[in-house]
């Protein structure tokens, strides 16, 4: 149950010039367990091990180079791995759900004159089909970027396509390749614990802030924007 707090005029006055650009997939989407799913069906094909889901949080300590290591992914096999996965998950989306509470903390942001926004390596007409099946609030913009690593220049895009100065915009996401492409690009930059890193992977190089539920999300970005 999200129970977002009131916000003021003055707020909302000072907050139109900023925009928060938002990860998709483990952010605004619950697909932890969905992606899990699709690489364990697929993991014996690619040469490597399957991943239960008790495993993640050892996994998240040994950061990714180790946990790849771990379960036997090969770098040369994981773009094909990941395509695969990605391919898969058109087929099952609708057993993905919003994340708790973060349809009423979008749409309370907007109220508070906030532009919002979506980077994602994820396909963006899937994005956009489970945003409307999903009654999300409109975005201001979807981007698609292929890419498995860095968003920095994705990031750097949008800022300059609208005209967006990097010291009033926010990325949130939750692994830490966001983290590092945002510092990258100059943007702050806010975890959030429920994704693919959790709180343990992404506090190897700390965002500026993590938050473990919407309500404390919301509260971040309140206090950025003043």
């Amino acid at each position: 149950m999200t129970t977002l707090p009131l916000v003021s005029g003055t707020i909302r006055l000072m907050s139109r010039q900023f925009t928060i650009i938002f990860d998709f997939d483990g952010t605004l989407a619950d697909s932890l367990e969905l992606m899990l799913k699709l690489y364990n069906d697929s993991a014996d094909d690619f040469g490597s091990l399957p991943v239960d889901i008790t495993e993640v949080d050892e996994l998240r300590k040994l950061g990714y180079k180790k946990a790849m290591k771990a379960k036997k992914i090969r770098l040369t096999t994981l773009p094909k791995l990941a395509l695969h996965v990605a391919r898969e998950m058109k087929h099952h989306m609708h057993e993905v759900s919003p994340h708790e509470g973060i349809i009423p903390m979008l749409e309370q942001l907007q109220r508070s004159g906030i532009s919002i926004g979506i980077l994602t390596s994820n396909n963006a007409a899937l994005v956009q089909d489970f945003l409307e099946t999903n009654k999300f609030p409109e975005f201001d913009f979807v981007v698609s970027e292929k890419t498995l690593f860095s968003k920095e220049k994705a990031l750097k895009r949008i800022m300059k396509r609208h005209h967006l100065k990097k010291e009033q915009v926010i990325y949130i996401g939750d692994e830490p390749r966001d983290v590092l492409s945002s510092q990258r690009a100059g943007v702050k930059v806010f975890g959030v614990s429920w994704g693919l890193a959790g709180r343990v992977g992404l506090s190897k190089n700390p965002p500026d802030r993590i938050a473990d539920t919407t309500d404390e999300l919301y509260q971040y970005i309140i206090e950025a924007i003043q």
